[in-house]
């Protein structure tokens, strides 16, 4: 779940497991906690909240309740702030699991169906969890020695991006739901393998991820090696028998880069300095801009690789501010089918002048003043969707839903801004009379608009793809909500 700030971490949401393979579950009446859930969806998904320096952590549930152990060594879901009775200590074990304890009473939590408690202080199999990792699996990945991001590098993963910057440094994680590890998938839909290589998802490929805090370390499965950054490019790696800085990982939410087609042809580029123009005939770094939300309302900051953002300077638009939030640095983006329109901070639309720099200075956005511009989002290659209800996957049938538990990757192509969707079977995303299903020989056009908190619309058309709490997923949208709104 993103916080919709730049270069925010991520913050932790989880679902526990037990050793039957069954979720904690935290139920609406009096915030009752039983372990029988076969999957995991809202109930099921736990929130970890820990201070700076603080040893112990506080495990929050959807209804904004924490887990307790009281005196009776009671194991319930109806804390109501981070109290003595709710301070946890996380004991990681060797395969990646957890055991949960009472700071205050030494006793381990744990159980199955509604016989839960902490009455214990040794550790059997009744007391360890699988931790299934429930936030959005796409994210970029800063190693916290080098402050430098990892990203897809000749056949390995490199960790020497000082700013994350398009598809390669979008990372896919994977769930391996039969042991708990997880795979680290790069953006042509290889894994990390302990060796440093991408290869196919086998044992080579699956971790099992350790949590410092806000940091997490990946061990390689049936090894005591840690993956870390090595040699001049930060090449990753398994082979380290500790932790150290070298080894710690922050994830962060990725925020989604666009590239601008212009009148002239061109792609809007620093590739000149600091002013913005459409001079670029390919998407290279320079032509690709990073959108951060600002706030609710539309208003967002747009990054340069520099890195630098955005701003006015009279008329004319510059890359050169440092502050996110600066005055100048505010543009509204109004979405348009398969272009958008930049207002700036002026109230001015921002269009290509005749020599092809951009300036705000048009009342109006039209194609014929250069006021519209035809976006691709290039950081998206692999895209998965979370809406209110749970994932978008697809059932045997081909039809998609939108309330699974697991993410499903597809495969997403924007240009022109012309967005085409398909599944790995190789076909396409169809419309259809009963919702929305993988069996398109050729790909239909959808339009996306993005939005805040990581959020997007699909559309066709003037109708926008939704969710329903049975998991139809349909073109019957009428209107941006959160019916409408997935995370991507």
């Amino acid at each position: 779940m993103s916080s919709g700030k730049a270069g925010s971490q991520l913050e932790w949401s989880f679902g526990l497991r037990n050793s039957k393979g069954k979720y904690l579950t935290a139920e609406t009446f009096q915030n009752k906690i039983v372990c029988a859930a076969s999957i995991m969806k809202k109930k099921q998904i736990f929130f970890l909240e820990q201070s700076e320096g603080d040893d112990c952590v506080y495990i929050k549930s959807h209804l904004g309740k924490y887990l307790t152990v009281d005196g009776d060594g009671k194991f319930l879901g109806s804390g109501e702030g981070q109290g003595e009775e709710e301070a946890m200590l996380i004991e990681p074990q060797a395969d990646g699991s957890w055991a949960i304890k009472s700071k205050k009473y030494g006793w381990y939590c744990g159980g199955t169906g509604e016989d839960l408690s902490a009455f214990v202080k040794e550790i059997d199999t009744t007391k360890i969890w699988t931790v299934h990792l429930a936030m959005h699996p796409q994210i970029n990945l800063r190693n916290v020695m080098r402050k430098a991001y990892c990203h897809m590098d000749s056949g390995s993963f490199a960790t020497d991006e000082i700013v994350p910057w398009g598809e390669d440094a979008t990372i896919t994680l994977h769930f391996n739901a039969e042991d708990g590890t997880y795979g680290l998938v790069a953006a042509d839909g290889q894994f990390l393998t302990a060796t440093g290589a991408l290869g196919p998802n086998d044992d080579n490929a699956k971790f099992i991820i350790e949590f410092q805090g806000g940091q997490v370390s990946f061990k390689a499965k049936g090894s005591s090696k840690y993956v870390t950054a090595l040699g001049a490019k930060g090449t990753l790696k398994a082979s380290k028998a500790s932790i150290t800085k070298d080894e710690q990982f922050v994830m962060e939410d990725s925020f989604p880069q666009i590239a601008l087609h212009s009148k002239n042809g061109k792609y809007v580029s620093t590739k000149q300095g600091v002013e913005l123009a459409a001079f670029a005939d390919t998407i290279t770094n320079n032509a690709i801009f990073q959108v951060e939300p600002l706030d609710d309302n539309g208003n967002w900051a747009i990054k340069s690789n520099v890195p630098k953002y955005w701003n006015l300077d009279g008329v004319s638009v510059q890359a050169t501010e440092t502050d996110s939030s600066a005055a100048t640095s505010s543009f509204a983006i109004e979405w348009r089918g398969a272009q958008i329109a930049l207002k700036a901070s002026n109230g001015k639309y921002v269009a290509q002048m005749m020599n092809n720099y951009l300036h705000a200075n048009v009342d109006e956005a039209t194609e014929e003043n250069g006021g519209v511009f035809t976006y691709e989002v290039v950081n998206r290659p692999r895209l998965v969707l979370r809406g209110e209800y749970g994932f978008v996957g697809t059932l045997p049938s081909g039809l998609l839903e939108c309330n699974k538990s697991t993410p499903e990757i597809y495969t997403m192509i924007v240009h022109d801004g012309k967005v085409h969707i398909s599944h790995e079977n190789g076909k396409f995303w169809k419309v259809g009379s009963n919702g929305v299903s993988c069996s398109g020989a050729s790909a239909e056009d959808y339009a996306i608009e993005l939005y805040d908190n990581s959020m997007l619309c699909l559309k066709m058309g003037d109708k926008y793809f939704q969710g329903a709490q049975n998991g139809a997923f349909t073109l019957t949208g009428t209107k941006a909500d959160k019916s409408t709104h997935f995370e991507y």
